[in-house]
Parts: C-alpha cells; sequence; structure tokens
C-alpha cells in the first residue's frame, strides 16, 4: 500500500483532501522501474494512469524511418497515459523509465469510484490532466513551428 505521506509531499497533490487521499492511497498499486525499462508501449491497451512517484519517465514515439523521438520527460508527481486513461483505446507512445522510478498505478474502474465518492477532488485532479494535456500541446506546437522555421531556412 501506498502511504499517504507519499502523495502529500507531490505538488500536484496538495489540493486534494486528506480524506480522498487516504482512499487514493489503497487503490494505488506501486511498480518500481529500472533505468529504460518499458512502462508501456505504442500500440498496446492503456486505461490505466500513472502517477509518477519518484524518477522520472520518458514518453517517446518512433518515426516512421524507425528512429525513437523523445516527446516529454514526466518527473516526479506528473502523471502518464492520462490519454489513454480518459479516451480508453491503445497508447500512441512509448513510456520507459528515463531512471529509477517507483510509478503509482491506478486502474480506470478505481477512479471512477473514486469520482463517485469524491466529486470535487475529482474534478481537481480533471484539472491537473487538462494543465498537463495543455502543457503537451504547447510543446509540440513550439516544436512544430520550430522544425517547419528549420525546413524554410533551408529552401
Amino acid at each position: 500500500m501506498i502511504e499517504v505521506s507519499q502523495l502529500k509531499e507531490m505538488e500536484s497533490l496538495k489540493e486534494i483532501s486528506e480524506e480522498a487521499l487516504n482512499y487514493l492511497a489503497g487503490s494505488l498499486q506501486k511498480r518500481t522501474y529500472q533505468d529504460k525499462e518499458p512502462v508501456f508501449n505504442e500500440g498496446t491497451m492503456g486505461g490505466d494512469l500513472y502517477l509518477v512517484g519518484s524518477g522520472s519517465v520518458k514518453i517517446s514515439k518512433r518515426a516512421k524511418e524507425g528512429e525513437a523521438q523523445s516527446l516529454a520527460v514526466v518527473n516526479a508527481g506528473g502523471f502518464v497515459g492520462i490519454t489513454t486513461f480518459l479516451s480508453g483505446g491503445e497508447h500512441s507512445a512509448n513510456a520507459s523509465a528515463h531512471s529509477e522510478c517507483a510509478l503509482y498505478l491506478l486502474e480506470r474502474n478505481d477512479f471512477d469510484k473514486f469520482v463517485e465518492k469524491f466529486p470535487a477532488d475529482a474534478v481537481k485532479i480533471m484539472k491537473l490532466f487538462v494543465s498537463e494535456l495543455i502543457e503537451q500541446l504547447r510543446s509540440m506546437n513550439e516544436r512544430y513551428i520550430d522544425m517547419v522555421n528549420y525546413m524554410w531556412r533551408w529552401r
């Protein structure tokens, strides 16, 4: 079982009530990974959410040419697998340990129960998801613009 004190230390969960954190601590499953060990692969079924407890996770995607492109590094307190957690389906990227790390797995059905029991706290967590997705989108937009500008310089 995850200790509530570990969850309280995470900046991303500071706004979550004590009672809700206690409930989450009982629902989360701790998984440890060694550096470069896969967490999940692109094309595999998703649906679970990972909270990075310690260390970091690298998100990458293979280009058509086969070379892996780094998309993001998620540090302690961040979430991995948000898109498939919310929408279901297959993972659209790879996730692997970027260092030795501990991840806390939350299954979708446990989150659904959490939403019913703690709706106000669930809204706070959903806002965290939205913030992370917005940040990822902004980062991708910046990379895209940089790539387009680079290509135009060489025309």
